[in-house]
């Protein structure tokens, strides 16, 4: 499993290693991921010494990679070169400090089953459906992506139709699949939404869509991270 890292946050500077939890953000992310059963090692492919450090102190194992690539996937498979013997990668982001790791089973499982590309949905609901920052997913009868979009898919013309799903950003590869992502330059519906999962769409991949109870709270602004505060707060304090 690889953890893609890098400093810079344009609207939470260095968030990744903020620590009024008493340890890095990342640390969070990276304690989940190690307490999942089934991928063999966790990797933090970062791109400075400093989230390095937080990585190996949390357990996990860390990659330099270069500051300048330009996605998480990139990074990922930056990281996996230094790893040729793995078959199977899954990305987790650096800042999913919530995700259940039994999410990150059942990805790598169905890796396992034969799946060449497997991502993540949850339920949308309240304000997600008008949120250009909540990407919804639509599948195929089978669970595989035939869209991704951040507008209201599809238009709800008929009420009792299908809904979309509110998608979650984790991803799991078989090697060779990643290795051809990262060789594919950007595609016109990738560009046209900011979404780089559908470079896959794009090139024919077939990408199964996992369905999963509920949504794991990604880390963006400082909103977003008191959030996080109180939530690790309330698991810690004593029962009454």
């Amino acid at each position: 499993m690889v953890v893609p890292a890098r400093l810079a946050s344009t609207r939470l500077p260095n968030k990744l290693l903020l620590q009024e939890t008493g340890q890095p953000l990342l640390a969070h992310t990276l304690q989940q991921c190690l307490a999942a059963t089934l991928p063999g090692r966790v990797i933090a492919a970062v791109d400075c010494e400093a989230l390095a450090s937080a990585a190996r102190a949390a357990g996990a194992e860390a990659v330099l990679t270069a500051a300048d690539l330009p996605s998480g996937t990139d990074r990922m498979w930056a990281a996996a070169l230094a790893f040729p013997a793995a078959e199977f990668l899954i990305n987790v982001q650096g800042d999913e400090a919530e995700i259940d790791p039994a999410a990150i089973d059942a990805v790598c499982q169905a890796l396992l089953d034969g799946e060449e590309a497997v991502t993540l949905s949850a339920p949308l609901c309240g304000d997600a459906y008008t949120d250009p920052a909540a990407v919804k997913v639509v599948t195929d009868l089978q669970g595989r992506a035939l869209y991704f979009s951040r507008a209201l898919i599809p238009f709800p013309r008929n009420p009792h139709g299908s809904m979309p799903k509110l998608h979650i950003g984790v991803y799991g590869y078989r090697r060779q699949t990643l290795q051809s992502f990262a060789s594919w330059a950007p595609t016109p519906l990738e560009q046209s939404e900011s979404l780089e999962q559908l470079r896959l769409l794009e090139h024919g991949v077939a990408l199964r869509v996992l369905e999963w109870s509920h949504a794991f709270a990604g880390i963006d602004t400082r909103s977003d991270y008191d959030a996080f505060l109180e939530r690790r707060r309330t698991l810690d304090s004593p029962q009454q």
